[in-house]
């Protein structure tokens, strides 16, 4: 039940933002100055492999200060997330532990872990 209604809130959450600006961002780091790189998820689903809940796209953009899109990875990265414990995310081949109680912003892979496996249910 859990992994359902986690995805009807990814597929929620994924349609509300792309209306609003096009991608959901779940990370963005700065790269001094003027510039930042921002993650985003471009398309979000149940997991094909049953040790994972969610298989993801990812997008990589960089912007100027003032918000202007400098670059745009034209690329489709592919994660998959495992929500419960361990929770891992899954880069290719390679599985990545998630500290859980990890600060928001310090690592990407734990920001795209909160952002689909601690979504609020109301």
């Amino acid at each position: 039940m859990r992994r359902v209604l986690l995805s009807l809130i990814l597929c929620a959450q994924s349609a509300s933002m792309s209306a609003a600006s096009g991608l959901a961002v779940f990370h963005t780091a700065s790269l001094g100055g003027s510039r930042s790189v921002s993650l985003s998820l471009a398309k979000g689903g149940p997991s094909r492999d049953p040790a994972f809940d969610y298989d993801v796209v990812i997008t990589l953009s960089e912007f100027d200060s003032g918000g202007a899109v400098l670059y745009r990875d034209g690329g489709r990265h592919k994660a998959s997330v495992r929500c419960l414990s361990p929770a891992m995310v899954r880069i290719n081949s390679a599985d990545y532990a998630i500290d859980v109680s990890a600060r928001p912003g310090t690592d990407w892979k734990h920001d795209l872990w909160a952002a689909l496996c601690t979504a609020q249910v109301s």
